[in-house]
């Protein structure tokens, strides 16, 4: 049940299938990508647990909230179309929803780093009971969800304090389709999955065209049974509504390629999709090191990584994924699982990042 290529002596199918056996993950997927070309890649486990069909590299794997620095990313693109600006604040780039006066000086860029004062999630059951038919009902929906918040005063006030919102990341979505006049999801296909040519890239949990086609995702269930999530089931996911914040899928490949066009916007003489200015405020941490859909780590990791590392996960408690950029290494970390032991997942991918950094220094 394993797949991939070796890399730099030891190969990283022995690493990613001695940790699946370690963590007891239904399977794990991993990429290297150094100095922008892929140099390992492995995948080891099952599409749905118990079932005895291996995963494999091309399979596409639930990213969760990395989502997070694909939408930031997109709004960059839309800044640099003169669309908008980062700084504008929220009254005018969303002119007409009715705002309680507290969000009078958020920005977009409060949004984009979590200190804009919204709130951690819309209310549970409600998001959860909204899946919309088209794309047009999906917009409406997601305005609907936004307004509510909007009418009521911010948590704290913008700019003071860090925490950390699906809330704010789907009302920066919404601002992307209310200054382009497209749903967010057809925008960050056409301005960042396709130009970066991430092919396998799409939105909810990755759903073959039969059973057992992709990976399905698992909810642990009493700290030790694992539940499918199966899409041709059940809904499988968090609802639609809150896609920019979290509903991304991709192969573990093209997580790692969308990684490396981050990374190059910090290195290259001509970054891809952006000019570096841009890419520089992307990577740029505000309160609590957390930047534009990325965490930056500046000092606390130098003994393998040799400097700064950038770095995001996500999980809907079905899957878990981590994305790294180290960038003295000018090396890309991609790791997924389609497992919610998410504290074991999270455990062994950071351990497995550090393996393979100490291995990418050595090199």
């Amino acid at each position: 049940m394993e797949s991939g290529t070796s890399w730099k002596g030891r190969s990283i199918e022995t690493r990613v299938a001695r940790l699946r056996v370690e963590t007891r993950l239904t399977a794990v997927a991993v990429a290297v990508m150094t100095d922008g070309q892929l140099a390992g890649v492995a995948a080891s486990g099952e599409r749905r647990r118990g079932s005895g069909v291996p995963v494999t590299v091309d399979d596409r794997w639930h990213v969760g909230s990395i989502t997070k620095s694909m939408t930031a990313t997109l709004l960059a693109v839309l800044e640099d179309d003169g669309l908008l600006s980062r700084d504008d604040p929220l009254p005018v780039l969303l002119p007409d929803l009715r705002m309680a006066g507290g969000w009078d000086g958020c920005t977009l860029h409060h949004l984009l780093t979590h200190t804009a004062g919204a709130r951690a999630n819309f209310p549970f059951f409600k998001v959860q009971g909204v899946w919309p038919d088209t794309a047009g009902e999906l917009v409406a929906a997601r305005r609907r969800f936004i307004a509510d918040v909007l009418a009521r005063e911010p948590r704290s006030p913008c700019g003071e304090r860090f925490a950390y919102s699906n809330v704010g990341y789907t009302i920066a979505g919404h601002i992307a389709e209310t200054v382009a006049g497209k749903p967010y999801e057809t925008l960050l296909q056409e301005r960042v999955f396709g130009p970066l040519a991430l092919a396998s890239a799409g939105f909810g949990p990755p759903r073959g065209d039969a059973p057992d086609r992709e990976p399905v995702g698992h909810a642990v269930v009493f700290r030790r049974f694992r539940r499918p999530a199966d899409p041709f089931k059940g809904r499988a996911d968090n609802s639609p509504v809150i896609g920019p914040a979290g509903t991304a899928h991709m192969t573990i490949g093209d997580l790692a390629r969308f990684g490396a066009a981050h990374l190059a916007g910090e290195s290259a003489a001509a970054p891809p999709l952006l000019a570096r200015a841009a890419w520089a405020r992307l990577h740029t941490p505000n309160l609590d090191d957390y930047a534009s859909g990325w965490v930056r780590v500046e000092r606390d990791w130098a003994d393998w990584a040799g400097g700064p590392v950038l770095w995001h996960n996500g999980s809907n408690a079905r899957w878990y994924a981590l994305l790294m950029l180290v960038l003295a290494r000018n090396t890309v970390l991609a790791f997924a699982t389609n497992d919610g032991a998410i504290r074991a997942a999270d455990t062994a991918f950071f351990r497995l990042a550090r393996e393979l950094g100490t291995s990418a220094r050595a090199s």
